[in-house]
This record gives C-alpha cells, structure tokens and sequence, in this order.
C-alpha cells in the first residue's frame, strides 16, 4: 500500500518500522530524532519517559503493521487504534488494560503528535479530539496484600529460589518495596552512592517522579539484610548500581515483577497475577495508616505531589471496611433468642 508522506507531497509506501523511523520528515530531522527529542521533554520524570516510550512504540508498531504513515493519520485512525487497545489484553496479566492505562498510553500519542505540531513536522494533531477512556480517578485498580500477606511475602524472599536473584538480593528488593513503599522504577535505579549516613541513622537517598529526591532512613530490621547483601554481592557487579542480579547487573522491573508474583503465590495471595510491585506501595501504605501514620507523614514519604492522591491509595481499603454492608449484615444476620426464627418458633 501506498500512502502521502508526510514530508510535503510525493507517494511512498511505510515499509518496516525501521524504515518509518528512519524516514525524514518536512523539518528534514528524522522520525527517530523527532521521538528523541519528544522523550527529552520529559527529563523530569523518567516514569513517565520510559512509559511514553514504550506506549509510542507501540503506536508506530501499529501503524507500521497496517501500512499506515503516521505523519498523515487523521482522527478516524486514532479511534481505530483507541479501539484495538479496548480489545488487547496485557501480556503481563491475561487481562485487558485498565482505561487508566489505555488512556495513558492515548495521552502518550497526543502528547508526541502535539509535539511534531510544534516543531513543524504536521499541520495538526489527529489525536486531539479522539475519545478517551472514561475512569474513576478515585478508584485504584490496583491490588494490595495485607500485612500479613506482606510479612509471609518477606520471610519467603529470604531462601526463594529465583532464578536471577540471589537470596539476599530478593530479600532487600521485597523491603525496600515493602518497608519504604519506594517504585519499582526508585528501586531498579537506586546506586550504592545513594547509601548513607544522617544525624546517625543510615539512610537510602530515593530518586522520584518529577526530580524530586527523598532521604529515607533504613529501618532497624533492615539493616542486617542490607549488610547481608552488600557482603554477598557479586564481585565485578556493576559498580554503580545497589541492586544487581547473580551475573552482576543491574536488577530490572520484569525481573522485580516476576519475583513480587512469585512470592505473592508462595503466601497464598489470591490471583497472584494481579499482584505487581506497586502493590507493594499500597500495602506500605495501607500498613503505615493502620500503624497509625499520620497523612501528611504517608504523603512525605510516598512522594505524592498531594495528600488527595494518597487518600486514593486509602479510598479502596477505607470503602471496604466502612462498607455500611457489614452493619447490615450484621443485623440481619443475628442469631439467638432475639433473632425473627427464635421468636417465631416461641410462639
């Protein structure tokens, strides 16, 4: 199939996704340089980098498998791909993406077509009006363990066999999930520079969201597991990074994943595939306020830009035990000399 370039006249066909990424647009920079300097846009949040990403590799891979140039998309185009990611299903989970997720990944397209606008790559943005999923940002979709799910989870870490992961490597991963509630992306980037010391407590510098850095201290229990791990770390590691795999490299997200599901299995949390380590945030979380943490302090700690983001965190567990069903279900329910059988039977 032939298509219009979207370099200013002339007909030629998409060929490969590298081939479209190589293609030069009417500004005369490349695909590829235009999506380069897009991603530099966002070099305050590497989350939200390595999310876009991924999200318009995932775009072009589309389009490419469908001829279609995506300099001259339109907006019925977009709708036809809004409609494949309604479809699609996570490979991670088997199940299909949450609307938050496709409307990220939506946003990522927008976002890098309102970009090449502005650089003079196209005339408009095809994805500015395409419909975007509709969600309750009060409710998280995001599965959490218990705290006694959370400490089975922990102790397991210590002798799980995992494949890439050394004991003492899963076990630090589980707690600095776990017991400081950092990302999954602070804990594959956080380096052994980041260890130290502050008004006598040692302490792990926490490299969030948006450039904002946290000094989080390394609890007492910590500590130990800690030092069993630096002591057992591989020799010739990779000498920057904190966390790294039995070859000595830097521990990555699917590698943090994978072990998170495995362990969730190990402790009997139901549906294990829908436990992620952002799970383990929740829980964090879900046990600091029960422990008796106060907001602002959960908030802090976290890194949320505000308390009302934290306060979802608490919305689903709060909504579940406050739930005016168990007092229902209690009246109801009643046995004993009051209950409605126990009379009718005294009469």
């Amino acid at each position: 199939m032939e298509i219009i370039s979207g370099s200013g006249g002339g007909v030629r066909p998409v060929g490969t996704q590298t081939e479209l990424l190589a293609a030069t647009t009417r500004t005369g920079h490349t695909i590829t340089a235009l999506i380069s300097a897009w991603l530099g846009s966002f070099a305050d949040s590497a989350d939200t980098r390595a999310a876009y990403a991924r999200d318009l590799r995932e775009y072009l891979a589309w389009c490419t498998q469908r001829d279609l140039d995506p300099l001259t998309m339109r907006l019925p185009e977009v709708q036809m791909y809004a409609a494949q990611l309604a479809a699609a299903t996570n490979h991670r989970t088997g199940r299909p993406f949450a609307a938050s997720t496709r409307a990220r990944k939506l946003a990522a397209v927008s976002s890098w077509y309102t970009f090449l606008v502005r650089a003079g790559a196209i005339d408009a943005n095809p994805a500015r009006d395409a419909a975007r999923p509709r969600y309750d940002r009060r409710h998280s979709t995001t599965a959490s363990v218990s705290e006694q799910q959370a400490a089975q989870m922990l102790t397991s870490s210590r002798s799980y066999p995992h494949r890439t992961l050394d004991p003492q490597a899963a076990a630090l991963a589980m707690m600095l999930l776990i017991d400081l509630g950092i990302r999954v992306s602070e804990l594959c980037n956080a380096d052994l520079a980041d260890l130290g010391q502050r008004d006598g407590l040692r302490v792990l510098t926490v490299r969030m969201k948006g450039g904002k850095v946290r000094t989080r201290p390394i609890p007492a229990p910590l500590a130990p597991v800690l030092d069993a791990y630096l002591q057992a770390r591989p020799s010739g590691a990779d000498t920057s990074a904190l966390l790294v795999t039995r070859n000595g490299r830097r521990v990555n997200r699917h590698q943090v994943y994978r072990l998170v599901q495995a362990l969730a299995a190990q402790a009997g949390v139901p549906m294990p595939q829908r436990i992620t380590p952002h799970s383990m945030r929740h829980a964090f979380n879900t046990i600091a306020r029960e422990r008796g943490a106060a907001l602002e302090d959960r908030r802090d700690a976290l890194g949320h830009s505000s308390a009302a983001i934290t306060q979802l965190y608490d919305h689903v567990a709060l909504s579940l035990t406050r739930d005016p069903a168990h007092l229902v279900a209690s009246a109801t329910h009643r046995t004993g000399p009051e209950s409605p059988d126990s009379q009718e039977e005294s009469h």
